[in-house]
């Protein structure tokens, strides 16, 4: 199977559902989710840094990066009841190089 880098996560993982005849998807997602929810709540500052240098990000994309999780670290404070260990390097202003 080829890489399709601009499909998301989540879109390719139901697709992938899809293809293998599962129709009870609910299930599967759920499950990911909950697990993906645990990763989401237990990730640190260090493990987002760690992201950082396993993506090889230039300083513009490490950036842009910063901003976008900090989005997705918020909502998932507000609208999903989830305490992200790793919003705290990004309010305090924290940043490694």
């Amino acid at each position: 199977m080829s890489k399709m880098s601009k499909v998301h996560f989540m879109t390719s993982y139901f697709e992938y559902l899809l293809r293998a005849g599962i129709r009870s998807e609910d299930d599967y997602i759920g499950d990911a989710s909950r697990f993906l929810r645990f990763l989401l709540a237990n990730t640190c500052s260090d493990d987002v840094y760690a992201f950082f240098e396993s993506c090889r990000a230039s300083p513009g994309y490490r950036r842009r990066m910063q901003r976008t999780l900090r989005r997705f670290f918020e909502y998932s404070r507000e609208h999903l009841e989830i305490e992200p260990k790793a919003l705290e390097a990004f309010t305090h202003g924290e940043s490694k190089p």
